[in-house]
């Protein structure tokens, strides 16, 4: 990766790494130019400028890239007791400091210059193939937890199929049962109504037997009163014989 795409990667860190070099060629050389105006704050810029070697160049010790902050309020305060040329590394401290501030905010990786001996964007890439990987995990995490979810709650289905499917089974038994029962009421309601039918023929025939056995009773009384007759009018015949 070159210079150049370490420009369109819009990493702050790398933005403010630039200016922290920028910085300490601006220390040492305008330390040297206004070293008889300022002589104190110009050996403070050289100091500071070593610091930030150790700070900013990944070859060397790597410290927390915070400094500039500090390192500004240094030279704008050698400002105060005359405008010198040193006011240009405290502007571009700050503009190094607010890089880096941007890059803390946005959360952006820290990442150093190939021209430094860092990374470059490559880092920046990684730790968002990183982040990216991160996610991917925490939404396979959130996909599996939603399919373990979803396959308890199928099983809590499947047990309450399954106990509907009891119920059922319960239902069609009783229902079987009572259409059995109806069964063996209509049989016998069928024999009771045949039997009564029966019993209506048998009584309708006695009846009969009845209404017959009364005609031949009053036919009999007919007969013995047609009797009696003859033998009362017999009787009269012997008196007057």
């Amino acid at each position: 990766m070159g210079v150049f795409d370490e420009i369109k990667s819009k990493n702050f860190s790398l933005y403010g790494q630039w200016l922290g070099i920028v910085s300490i060629i601006l220390l040492i050389a305008l330390g040297i130019v206004g070293f008889m105006q300022h002589v104190v704050f110009s050996i403070v810029g050289w100091v500071i400028a070593f610091i930030l070697v150790g700070i900013e160049v990944p070859l060397c010790l790597k410290l927390c890239p915070t400094s500039p902050k500090l390192f500004a309020v240094v030279m704008f305060l050698s400002n105060l007791l005359n405008v010198g040329p040193l006011i240009a590394t405290g502007v571009s401290l700050l503009l190094a400091a607010i890089c880096y501030g941007i890059a803390a905010f946005s959360g952006q990786a820290f990442a150093s210059s190939r021209m430094f001996g860092g990374t470059g964007v490559d880092n920046v890439k990684l730790n968002l193939l990183r982040a990216e990987a991160e996610t991917a995990t925490t939404l396979g995490d959130d996909f599996a937890n939603k399919i373990k979810q979803l396959e308890e709650e199928n099983i809590q289905k499947g047990h309450e199929i399954t106990s509907f499917k009891v119920k059922n089974e319960r239902l069609e038994t009783r229902l079987k049962r009572i259409e059995d029962e109806l069964i063996l009421v209509n049989l016998k309601s069928q024999e009771s109504n045949k039997k009564s039918e029966d019993l209506e023929k048998h009584v309708i025939d006695l009846e009969q037997e009845l209404e017959n056995a009364e005609k031949k009773n009053d036919e009999l009384k007919e007969m013995n009163k047609s009797i009696k007759e003859e033998l009362e009018e017999f009787v009269r015949q012997l008196e007057v014989a």
